[in-house]
């Protein structure tokens, strides 16, 4: 006989319906477990409970439906609940850990590279690896930036914008005064900030400690910038122009050099001859230095609009049992369009581990009633073929698809040759010229995951720093 919360209190006693915290308060009283609303919305989520009412908006649930609940599933809910707050952190708590803003934790948690679960919680593990991995990467106003370069703010720091040392990568409203308004304040990321302190022929020492209203000699450098940067822009929408061709030139932070690529096909130059026109020109020629042609970046970007084009590649994700588990989980799109080709639940032939639904949040009460993957492989088959495979990670996912096929003893077929795999992990990482990979956010599901593994396709298609098009003649 199953064994439910149950035990002794009359239901006639109890009202039909009750909301989402006496219910719990409900269960922990017959299960003797620390039930809460948290964990009735986890059962809400697993259909295990359905809202039978609302009462000011809020749901309603049957508490003879309640009480018949499996009391080892309550249980074994709870029992994750408690294993992940032990093991997590709220947001703020997470961020004053590592000495970080909470800004910064929230991004890294949208992206992906920390896991965040139940409760809107942040893994420890991964926070604490974000401390050592991801150095450098948190996004610092301009007056913190000056204060890590011991300078001035504003004084010696609009110098330093002006000289094109260092660029916003994001920003946010901050309310001003006591009505509505606020003003945009731009962020700055911490490692490029610091990578200012090593610029050649920059005597950052003259600079620090000087009295209010001294003049900044950081002026030279922000005079000579400009002509620079309109130069080398100034030719790249020549070269655009001239050729009828996209171009994209950038100012790498990393260098200080500026980078140049653009479209390939027919009629399209090749590097050598664009060097040619580079130190032919009277005014960019004098910066050829300076100025690298056909960066890694480029080819990437190239590459990216060639995958986005219709019919030429489909994106995939993979949820597992465990880390190189089982499928439980597949999803495949349209490059091109975005469209779902493919997002289905199936069921593996293991259980799925607590650290892996911890990640996506999959049980294996979700899959139990799911078609196992040799009834799933012919559709996969069917959306992936004449297509090159895009994947977040794609050792991973072709090694889960390929184990899970040996599995069921079919033939792998198109799946198997690397050459019809790309992996936009490793691509993006490249294109940014980041020594690390970074995790995607797409919430660790499989379709999510392909739409923002798809947006960093997209992104990549965009080309580095600023897109010059040919002007209509």
């Amino acid at each position: 006989m199953t064994d439910t919360v149950l035990e002794a209190t009359p239901q006639e006693s109890l009202p039909e319906a009750l909301g989402a915290r006496r219910i719990a308060g409900l269960l922990a009283q017959h299960s003797g477990e620390p039930v809460t609303a948290d964990d009735v919305a986890e059962l809400v989520a697993h259909k295990h409970l359905v809202s039978c009412d609302s009462y000011k908006g809020h749901p309603m649930y049957a508490t003879a439906d309640a009480l018949a609940l499996d009391a080892e599933l309550v249980r074994g809910l709870v029992a994750e609940r408690v294993a992940w707050e032990a093991a997590s952190l709220p947001r703020d708590a997470a961020a004053e850990r590592i000495g970080w803003h909470w800004r910064d934790i929230a991004r890294m948690g949208a992206e992906g590279r920390v896991t965040v679960g139940r409760g809107g919680r942040y893994l420890i593990a991964d926070v604490d690896r974000l401390a050592e991995e991801a150095a450098g990467e948190q996004h610092i106003t301009a007056q913190a930036a000056a204060d890590v370069l011991e300078i001035r703010h504003p004084a010696d720091w609009r110098y330093v914008e002006a000289a094109g040392w260092v660029e916003p990568v994001g920003s946010y409203e901050r309310p001003v005064g006591s009505g509505r308004r606020t003003v945009t304040v731009a962020l700055f990321r911490l490692g490029d900030v610091e990578d200012l302190r090593d610029l050649p022929g920059v005597d950052w020492e003259a600079v620090r400690g000087l009295p209010k209203g001294t003049l900044s000699p950081l002026r030279e450098y922000a005079q000579l910038a400009p002509s620079r940067a309109v130069t080398v822009k100034a030719f790249a929408q020549a070269l655009a122009d001239r050729h009828g061709v996209t171009v994209w030139a950038w100012n790498s932070p990393y260098s200080g050099g500026w980078e140049l690529d653009w479209e390939r096909g027919e009629g399209a130059p090749g590097k050598d001859q664009v060097a040619g026109e580079l130190a032919a020109d009277p005014a960019a020629g004098s910066y050829a230095d300076e100025i690298t042609l056909c960066p890694r970046w480029g080819r990437l970007t190239r590459q990216a609009r060639a995958l986005l084009e219709p019919d030429a590649a489909v994106v995939l994700d993979t949820e597992t049992t465990d880390l190189y588990g089982q499928t439980i989980e597949i999803a495949v799109i349209d490059a091109a369009t975005g469209k779902k080709l493919m997002d289905t639940l199936v069921k593996p032939t293991v259980k799925i581990t607590p650290g892996a639904r911890w990640v996506h949040g999959i049980s294996d009460e979700d899959v139990a009633d799911a078609r196992p993957f040799d009834r799933v492989l012919p559709r996969l088959w069917k959306v992936t073929k004449n297509r090159v495979v895009c994947a977040y990670n794609a050792e991973f996912d072709r090694s889960v698809v390929l184990g899970d096929i040996r599995r069921v003893e079919r033939k792998p077929m198109h799946l198997e040759p690397w050459d019809n795999w790309f992996c936009l992990m490793e691509a993006y990482a490249a294109w940014l010229g980041s020594g690390r990979w970074l995790r995607l956010g797409g919430g660790h599901r499989a379709l999510g995951d392909c739409q923002a593994a798809r947006d960093v396709l997209i992104e990549m298609s965009k080309g580095r720093g600023t897109e010059f098009t040919p002007r209509a003649k």
